[in-house]
Formats: C-alpha cells, sequence, structure tokens
C-alpha cells in the first residue's frame, strides 16, 4: 500500500491513466446488465398502411404531437391513383401471410373484412359503450366477423350518381328534369334523357368498366336486395338468371348500343374515371360521395366541381333506387407487437373533430354520429343532410367470407362481356361454371 502511495507521488498521470481504463472497462463490462434493469423508454412506431390522404396526415401529426416520446405513426401510402383496390388487397395478403409484425394497422374496404378476419386482431370490448353507441351501427356489423370484432369504421360511402346542372340546365324543361334526377330517374328514363343529348360532344355516362370491384359494384347496384339474396345466398349461386342478365346486358349496351358511355371505360378504375369525366365534361358519372375533394389535386381544371350535384344512382322500373355501401375501416395485426397503441390510435380517428377532418379536408363521411347531431356543423355543411338521405338507399354487398374471390371471377368474365370478347349469356355461364368448380374443390 505505502509502494502504491509512493508510486503515485512520483507518477500521478501513469495512475490516472490506470485508473480511467479500469472505469472504461467496468462500464463496457456492466453496460447491458443496467440497460435491462434500468430500460430507456423509447418511442413506440407504428406503421398504418393506408391511402394517406391530406387529411389523414393532419390526424396523424396531431397523434404524434399527443403522444410525442411515446409512440409514433409511420404513415404507409398505398394511393387509389397507383393501387387499384384490388392492388392494395394483393398487397396486404402478401404481407400478412408472412406473419411479420412490420404491419400494425391496415385499411380495408368494407367488404374486405370476412377475408382477412384471419389475420385481424379481435377488439371485442377494447372501446367504451359511448363509442360504440356512437358509430354507424350498419358500418359497425359489418366488421363482426364470427361475432368478434375484428375491424372498426373509419368512414363510410355510398355510390351516388354526379350530373353536371349547367349541361342539365340547358335544357328547356331544366327544372323538371333536375327535379325527376334528384329522385332517381329509371333506367329506361335515364337512356330517354340521354337520346336528347346524343348529338352533344360531352360523353353521356361515365362508369368503372375495368377489370376490378369497382365495376362489380356498378352490377350490384343494379340489382334489387331480393335479387341478391336469390343470387347470392342460395345454397348453388347462379348467376344466369333474369335479374343478373338485365344488369349485365344494360352494362354493356349503355357502351355499345347506345353508345352513351366511351369504349375507354373498360380501362377506367375509379381514379380514372373521375379525371376523364371532368377532361370530357360528361354529363352524368358513376361515383362515390366526396370525390370532388378527394381528386381536386389532380385535376388541371377545377371549374366543373361546383357544377357537380350528387343524386341517387337510376333504377329498373319495378325497383327502388339503391347504392353499394363503401367506405374503410381499419384492422390491427394479430401479429402485431403493439396492439395497444394502435387501439389509442383507432380511438384518436374515431374522435369527433378528427372525425371532421377527415370529412373537411377529405370528404370522407364521418361514420361518428356526434357529429350528424350537431346542429351547427350541419348548418355550415348543409350537403350532409342530403347524403343522409341517400344512405337510407344503401345495400352492402353480399357478406361471404369468400365473396372477393366470387367477385374476382365475376369481375373477369364480366369485363370480357363488357369489351364485347363474349357475349353476356357466356359471361354469366363461364363465370357460374367456374364458382361451382372451385367450390368443389374446396369441398
Amino acid at each position: 500500500m505505502r509502494k502504491i502511495s509512493e508510486l503515485i507521488k512520483k507518477s500521478p498521470f501513469w495512475f490516472i491513466t490506470i485508473l480511467v481504463s479500469l472505469f472504461s472497462i467496468l462500464f463496457f463490462i456492466y453496460l447491458p446488465f443496467e440497460i435491462s434493469i434500468f430500460p430507456e423508454n423509447p418511442v413506440r412506431k407504428l406503421y398504418y398502411i393506408d391511402n394517406i390522404s391530406d387529411a389523414h396526415l393532419k390526424i396523424i401529426k396531431k397523434f404524434n404531437e399527443k403522444y410525442k416520446n411515446e409512440i409514433e405513426v409511420i404513415p404507409v401510402n398505398l394511393p387509389f391513383y397507383h393501387f387499384t383496390t384490388n392492388d392494395r388487397k394483393e398487397i396486404l395478403t402478401r404481407s400478412l401471410r408472412s406473419r411479420s409484425d412490420g404491419i400494425d394497422i391496415f385499411a380495408v374496404d368494407l367488404i374486405w373484412i370476412p377475408r382477412f378476419a384471419k389475420w385481424g386482431y379481435a377488439m371485442d370490448r377494447r372501446f367504451s359503450e359511448k363509442i360504440i353507441n356512437n358509430v354507424n351501427q350498419g358500418v359497425l356489423k359489418a366488421c363482426y366477423h364470427n361475432k368478434n370484432l375484428v375491424a372498426f369504421p373509419l368512414f363510410l360511402d355510398i355510390g351516388v350518381l354526379y350530373y353536371r346542372k349547367d349541361l342539365i340546365r340547358q335544357l328547356p324543361d331544366a327544372e323538371i328534369v333536375e327535379k325527376k334526377i334528384q329522385t332517381s330517374l329509371t333506367w329506361e328514363e335515364f337512356i330517354s334523357l340521354g337520346n336528347r343529348f346524343r348529338n352533344s360532344p360531352n360523353p353521356y355516362y361515365i362508369f368503372t368498366g375495368s377489370n376490378f370491384e369497382g365495376m362489380m359494384c356498378c352490377y350490384h347496384e343494379m340489382l334489387s336486395n331480393g335479387e341478391s339474396e336469390n343470387i347470392f345466398y342460395s345454397s348453388n349461386i347462379n348467376l344466369n338468371n333474369d335479374s343478373s342478365r338485365r344488369a349485365l346486358q344494360l352494362m354493356v349496351n349503355l357502351i355499345h348500343k347506345y353508345k352513351f358511355s366511351p369504349f375507354e371505360v373498360t380501362h377506367l378504375d375509379e381514379y380514372k374515371s373521375y379525371i376523364y369525366a371532368n377532361e370530357k365534361n360528361a354529363v352524368f358519372l358513376r361515383g362515390w360521395v366526396g370525390y370532388h375533394k378527394q381528386y381536386k389535386a389532380f385535376l388541371e381544371d377545377t371549374s366543373n366541381i361546383s357544377n357537380m350535384e350528387i343524386a341517387p344512382l337510376p333504377h329498373f322500373e319495378g325497383n327502388t333506387t339503391s347504392g353499394v355501401f363503401g367506405g374503410w375501416s381499419l384492422m390491427i395485426s394479430k401479429f402485431s407487437n403493439r396492439k395497444e397503441e394502435a387501439l389509442k390510435f383507432i380511438n384518436f380517428m374515431f374522435e369527433k373533430e378528427n372525425q371532421k377532418i377527415l370529412y373537411e379536408f377529405g370528404g370522407y363521411l364521418p361514420i361518428n354520429l356526434e357529429i350528424y347531431r350537431d346542429s351547427l356543423y350541419l348548418i355550415n355543411h348543409k350537403e350532409l343532410d342530403q347524403i343522409q338521405k341517400l344512405l337510407v338507399w344503401g345495400k352492402h354487398r353480399p357478406f361471404l367470407d369468400n365473396y372477393t374471390r366470387l367477385s374476382e371471377i365475376m369481375s373477369r368474365h364480366f369485363h370480357k362481356a363488357l369489351q364485347e370478347k363474349i357475349s353476356v349469356d357466356e359471361a354469366l355461364n363461364s363465370a357460374t361454371a367456374q364458382i361451382i368448380r372451385e367450390k368443389r374443390v374446396l369441398k
């Protein structure tokens, strides 16, 4: 000990060097142990896959600020102008099959929920009674699978007929015509009106005729609820019947017989149909509520938007009008390790003020019923009153576990009929035969 003291007095620098080295070694030896005992609180990153609009980004920014240093939502954008609904479905399917926890929250079309339920986290009893009571119940019902709540609504949508009021009001009997449009024309009346625009350079009617789910929505809207049940909920699906044939034949006739819809519609998805209708000054457009807000930034000329009005879709004589329910819901991946954080984000997206942001900046129809009970808000957004009336005529596509596969089969054969590569009867027979074959294989 005395020798060490003398050594320190003679060479203090040497001793300090040894001491610092010793502490450095001890630090690196025990660092992992210390971290495991006193862990830091790293930010939990949530990966959220959706069509991320500016409205979504505003809400995500609010959430990240509220939970700063705790949770951070990382948006993964699959925009509709690059990916059709079919594309998004396949991307999500491939990603979830890998069982990776790289996806935490993902948005699904209302009709996809049965298909994605096996990869979704059951959220039963994870939301307060107040929240459940304030959700549009018709949409919430679609979020259950085998009595489990596997998705939560984000926004609602419905198929509608857009019309150019400036073009309609050029007719001598415009007031009468517009009143009929607002109460739903029969398809016979729609065709008769189209003949009055036959010499116009503008296309009369634009719809989504490409090979994807959007085209199938147009088909379903031509069927009554009873006709849909007879086709899709029978023991054996048979598309070759009078109501199904009438619907598909009219879609074909709009293009080839009446020439009301250009052949280009067979290549149009939603995004392309909106752009085309705007550029070509179409008189009518089958679309979804709020498209003019969602796609306004992609239009070179936005002057026509103020002349676009919404109305119920046409219907066959003896039926009533109907618009297919659309909209997107949020699911939590069952493979995610951040489920509690994901639930916080879904609750946040449902809050009244954030639902208002989705509507005002994105045109996404709120599913929080508090908004529709806010009289002051409705005064400032009078169009919501009209939209609520249209929702009465909404209909769901068939809630079948294998619906997305049925839709793919039908869409492929129906699309060939729209392009007149095969007849309507051939399309219906071929689709029915393939569905029956696949059903037998699955057994």
